[in-house]
């Protein structure tokens, strides 16, 4: 043990198992599952140029939005839309 640095305590089991059903539950609740559909995901990610999953969530979101009918659509407003870095042809409107 290095005399400099005083030994850290570790928690309990109990204590860390807690902490992990904690931490899961919190991020559980933002989870999508795409089932098997991860591969084809992000692909299209890649070829729009989005660094995050969550812009281009973000991206299609909005897309879906403004093909609502209007009264919808004022409910579900999107927000300010990411841009894809390249489309690489692709249209907008997906």
């Amino acid at each position: 043990m290095d005399p400099g640095h005083p030994a850290r305590q570790r928690a309990p089991d109990c204590v860390r198992r807690q902490k992990r059903r904690e931490l899961d539950a919190r991020r559980s609740k933002c989870r999508i599952r795409i089932g098997g559909h991860l591969e084809r995901w992000c692909r299209l990610k890649e070829q729009l140029g989005f660094a995050l999953h969550s812009q281009l969530a973000q991206f299609l979101l909005d897309r879906s939005v403004e093909r609502l009918p209007v009264g919808i659509r004022g409910v579900l407003s999107p927000t300010e839309p990411p841009e894809p870095k390249a489309a690489f042809g692709l249209p907008y409107s997906l």
